[in-house]
């Protein structure tokens, strides 16, 4: 497929992951509306593509306002460490403003001509590649002439077309779904159309982006969410349109426990997506910090991101097994993240998750547990949760651990959410089977993706020394469906393999 930005037609927004979703940039020289209801973040959308454009694309732009004050509007961003007043002092941006004096009411015709005139000054002086035109539809508030605004409106972006300047143009909706604009201006001023929107789910609010169209350029479908974060703005989460483009990885690695490594076929690939699922108690924390410091044992980094306990209960539940993890933190090789999933919204959290490893640079992650995200979100936002973290660690080539808990205690076999099932490349349940009166724990490898693997259910103890794997279990059956019995009166044999 022809590259359509190396030939020119498109342009970068520089707003992380809208790119990716747009199908490549957005069209040079056209104008795009983005639409959304009040507070959906379209103004710091179409303020970080100017900034963004100036300072990492050298494309200085042009600011035209017809609701908020410039000074407001720079104040506004400046906690995303965007000084826009230097950038209009040093010639990168230039200011047009049209907000309309206080206290004037409509006394005629809008000055169309005049307004044109000096967003052309304003282009010609910078050499403005990028406009934004924000709040658009303040414009129809003021005069009563709705039709006389739109055909001057489409006159002024026809005329910008020609200076080949790549426009955003701002406007406000109603609700969340319906109608593109509370004036139905897209059809007249604008080729392409991007929806932002910010829908309560449950007891977060959601952000998502769509582009809704591309005129004459492709792109992908779909809402996708986005977050407004801290120092940066907006970050797109284009979760189901990332591209896994690595190759896959020959090499094995350790579980960190010799058992398991054999039953699985000599350890998992180095880029695994491995699942854990067992109910309490089965020893599936244990297990990934097995599966940690065996990584770290080998010299290289790790992440352990939890949302269920803190860090010192981490080290020190993982001491009582024998294991330092506190040393291994100490050295830089092991970075502990603990968060309580209430605390934000899945996509911040998703973020912050790439923003860790980004920063750490881990060869193994351990998330623990997603059950604990999956009850804080609705299913779809969990969903995008774990396809984003799935899809960002296989492109980075890190093997992860993703544990899960089922609710019940003596659970049957199925793993929590068919994304989870489907995306991993190992699956290992621990589960209880009560034999004889007696509550026994048992492992079975239901999945290793491209290998052969032990598919016999395996009793297994947890000593002070960790989780030791015994020999494989006969005379039971029925435990993957929550109900084990003994098929004879021997009860539980493990005269053999």
């Amino acid at each position: 497929m022809v590259d359509e930005q190396v030939l020119g037609l498109r342009i970068s927004t520089g707003i992380p992951g809208l790119d990716l979703v747009a199908g490549g940039g957005l069209p040079r020289g056209r104008a795009t509306m983005v639409a959304g209801t009040s507070g959906s973040g379209k103004t710091v959308l179409g303020l970080q593509f100017l900034w963004a454009g100036a300072q990492a694309l050298g494309e200085p732009g042009v600011l035209v306002t017809f609701e908020e004050r410039p000074e407001d509007l720079f104040a506004n961003v400046a906690r995303f460490g965007w000084d826009l007043a230097a950038l209009a002092a040093d010639g990168g941006l230039a200011v047009v403003d049209a907000t309309p004096e206080e206290g004037v009411v409509e006394a005629g015709a809008f000055d169309f001509g005049g307004l044109l005139a000096r967003i052309e000054h304003a282009l010609r002086v910078t050499g403005g590649r990028r406009l934004l035109v924000d709040a658009i539809d303040a414009v129809f508030s003021q005069f009563s002439d709705v039709s006389a605004v739109r055909r001057e409106l489409q006159t002024v972006i026809r005329r910008l077309r020609g200076h080949d300047v790549t426009s955003l143009i701002t406007a406000e909706r109603i609700e969340e779904y319906g109608s593109v604009a509370r004036h139905a201006v897209e059809e007249f001023v604008a080729d392409n159309v991007i929806i932002l929107r910010n829908a309560l789910d449950q007891k977060h609010r959601r952000r998502s982006v769509e582009v809704l169209k591309l005129r004459g350029f492709g792109h992908n479908k779909g809402e996708y969410p986005f977050v407004i974060a801290p120092g940066r703005g907006i970050e797109v989460v284009p979760v189901s349109a990332i591209e896994i483009d690595r190759p896959a990885s020959w090499e094995r690695i350790s579980l960190g426990n010799a058992e398991l490594d054999a039953m699985c076929g000599g350890g998992v690939y180095r880029d695994s997506l491995l699942l854990v699922s067992g109910p309490t108690g089965t020893g599936k924390s244990l297990l990934g910090i097995q599966f940690l410091i065996a990584g770290v044992s080998a010299g290289e980094r790790a992440i352990l991101f939890s949302f269920e306990e803190n860090p010192t209960q981490i080290i020190r539940n993982a001491a009582s097994w024998g294991i330092d993890l506190e040393r291994a933190s100490r050295e830089g090789n092991l970075s502990i993240v603990s968060r309580f999933a209430e605390r934000m919204g899945l996509e911040d959290l998703l973020v912050a998750i790439q923003a860790d490893v980004e920063r750490h640079q881990p060869q193994r992650v351990i998330i623990d547990s997603l059950t604990a995200l999956e009850h804080s979100a609705s299913p779809r936002a969990f969903r995008d949760l774990v396809v984003g973290i799935g899809a960002f660690l296989k492109a980075r080539g890190v093997g992860a651990m993703l544990i899960t808990t089922p609710m019940e205690l003596m659970a049957a076999g199925t793993v929590s959410g068919a994304e989870l099932s489907t995306m991993s490349d190992a699956i290992i349940m621990l589960r209880y089977v009560e034999v004889g009166g007696e509550l026994r724990r048992a492992v079975i490898v239901l999945k290793v993706r491209g290998t052969a693997h032990d598919r016999r259910l395996h009793e297994y103890e947890i000593t002070d020394e960790g989780m030791h794997v015994l020999a494989p279990i006969r005379g039971v059956i029925g435990m993957l469906g929550g109900s084990a019995r003994t098929d004879h009166p021997a009860g539980l044999d493990q005269s053999g393999p």
